[in-house]
């Protein structure tokens, strides 16, 4: 049996605590494997996001730890639910942008623009103004934003949410391809429990009020294609996931 991958990130005993007196985290512990992908789930305010902010640097705990590997933050892209393209720029622009703004050449942050659009399937779209993309095309390109900067973590907040099913479930499968090729870690959070076994290697189950981690599954899926959704034991790991959440849930009213 191979070793179990090191932790990239580890988050112990985090709080945090706004200015309103909102508390989004209290007592939440967890590590992220590093080259792995790990999926946050749990239901709205269970304090996913705010996670995944301290782990890109967004934001801070206000009680606990948030520590990396090596004791320096690796780097990290983030995509978003919403593509977030500048309309007036054109999808190679788009996503060449973070080099620009890292002062990469002219030339050479286009040609690698270029480069990951082929990757995520977009080589024909470069010219194309945001507009006139699909949804499912316009999150191809945010992706592709996300990794011209060839990220070691890379940070996505329900990517694929807004989404019909079949274009989410491909682009399930699309980053499944892209994590293979690029090695990085990926943390991403889901409120599909179907997804979240699909794509995690590791899934974190959290609960909210205020938000903490209640539990972690590990699929063990020999391998992850599509046929893998209609298979007994994809059923079994999404069905444990639904248990260990309505668990949560009953216990939180009955501590209400």
């Amino acid at each position: 049996m191979a070793a179990p991958a090191p932790p990239l990130i580890e988050v112990t005993d985090v709080g945090r605590t706004f200015a309103d007196g909102t508390r989004a985290l209290a007592g939440a512990s967890l590590m992220v494997p590093a080259g792995a992908i790990t999926a946050l789930v749990g239901p709205s305010g269970c304090g996913k996001t705010t996670l995944l902010r301290m782990m890109g640097g967004l934001d801070a705990p206000t009680s606990g730890a948030v520590r990396f590997a090596g004791g320096a933050r690796p780097r990290a892209a983030f995509a978003f639910q919403e593509p977030r393209l500048l309309p007036w720029r054109s999808v190679v622009s788009n996503v060449a942008l973070p080099l620009e703004l890292a002062g990469v050449p002219r030339g050479e942050r286009r040609a690698r623009a270029e480069r990951i659009l082929d990757r995520v399937q977009l080589a024909g779209a470069g010219r194309k103004l945001p507009g006139q993309l699909s949804g499912g095309m316009r999150m191809r390109a945010s992706i592709a934003r996300a990794l011209v900067t060839e990220p070691e973590l890379l940070l996505l907040d329900e990517p694929f949410g807004a989404l019909d099913e079949i274009t989410r479930q491909a682009l399930d499968d699309l980053l499944l391809a892209l994590w293979g090729e690029f090695g990085m870690t990926v943390v991403v959070v889901t409120h599909s429990i179907v997804e979240a076994a699909y794509l995690g290697r590791q899934v974190v189950v959290m609960a909210p009020a205020p938000g903490r981690v209640v539990g972690c599954i590990k699929p063990g899926f020999a391998s992850r294609t599509p046929a893998l959704r209609a298979t007994p034991e994809f059923a079994a790991s999404t069905a444990s996931l639904l248990q260990m959440l309505a668990q949560s849930m009953v216990r939180e009213k009955g501590a209400a």
